[in-house]
């Protein structure tokens, strides 16, 4: 299973959509407005498909110069799936995507409890903690 890029509003894309509702939002009593997913327009949207389901995704805000940070977001893996990579493997994606577009860092607020995962990846935290759709958040950086 290898990443790729899901076009904006395909059935790739879609899927990644429900995939975060399932994972990030519906756990935390949340949705997205339609005015939401209408700026996701001009990110970038990485997934892992197996079999006919999408199983990890994650989305790219490209920033308008490329010494400001990329940054990744609404990094999500299907329940049954976490631990075997995959986020690993969609975030590489992210990041080769960003290098090979000459983005010279990534920049990502993780929800708490997802901080030694990227800690493990090489990204660094910024700053103090804050809160994001209420809950604990930290900002990380990491450069390519």
């Amino acid at each position: 299973m290898d990443a790729k890029e899901a076009k904006f509003n395909s059935p790739f894309y879609w899927a990644a959509v429900q995939l975060r509702r399932e994972v990030l939002r519906f756990p935390l009593g949340l949705d997205f407005a339609g005015s939401e997913l209408a700026l996701e327009a001009s990110q970038s949207h990485w997934v892992i498909q197996d079999g006919d389901e999408i199983v990890a995704s994650a989305t790219i805000v490209w920033p308008s110069d490329q010494q400001s940070p990329v940054k990744v977001r609404q990094v999500a893996v299907a329940d049954s799936r976490q631990g075997q990579g995959l986020g690993r493997k969609i975030m590489l994606a992210c990041e080769q995507d960003a290098a090979e577009r000459g983005f010279h860092s990534v920049a990502l607020h993780a929800r708490e409890t997802a901080v030694p995962f990227y800690l493990s990846l090489g990204y660094d935290l910024v700053g103090e903690p804050f809160d994001e759709v209420g809950i604990p958040h930290r900002k990380m950086i990491k450069g390519l």
